[in-house]
């Protein structure tokens, strides 16, 4: 199963520290220390929901405080991803909640469409759909990503984290 979580940060201090323990972990695909609501994004690929609550775990010893989980529907609700996914540096995650349900054929194929999109996925939670943006967009992103969403007549509000490509 997949998922993200959204996370706080303790203290401004903890970021980098929680940054690299979340990436330390072979559960999580991808980390970003993120703009918005919260502090850091993960990505996580688990057999289990406790695999899941291991991930949970070690975020909160490494001063995550807060935590949002959205899970994939990965039966018959829209998700698709690029080749080699985890690989390819993001500039932006866009959570979106929807006014109506979706056609994921639709969806699938207009956000498949936008070259920068390297995934999207329905979600079980606080969010119905995440897309996921190429580092390569970001001086253009406007032009290139959201100014094309606005297409989507089902989205009623969307949530956007850039994210920090950091080393650690």
């Amino acid at each position: 199963m997949k998922a993200f979580i959204l996370g706080s940060v303790s203290t401004r201090s903890a970021l980098v520290d929680s940054l690299r323990a979340a990436r330390s972990s072979s559960l999580v695909k991808e980390a970003y220390l993120i703009w918005g609501p919260y502090d850091m994004l993960c990505k996580v690929e688990v057999s289990s929901l406790g695999q899941l609550n291991t991930v949970l775990d070690l975020l909160h010893d490494s001063e995550v405080v807060d935590t949002n989980t959205l899970i994939v529907n990965e039966e018959g609700g829209l998700t698709f991803e690029v080749e080699d996914v985890n690989k390819i540096k993001k500039c932006a995650y866009i959570f979106m909640k929807l006014r109506r349900p979706a056609a994921p054929r639709l969806w699938d194929s207009f956000l498949k469409g936008i070259e920068d999109v390297t995934e999207a996925h329905q979600l079980f939670g606080m969010y119905d759909v995440v897309i996921s943006v190429r580092e390569e967009a970001r001086e253009e992103y406007f032009e290139r990503v959201f100014k094309r969403l606005w297409l989507l007549t089902e989205v009623n509000l969307t949530s956007t984290h850039t994210c920090f490509t950091l080393k650690v």
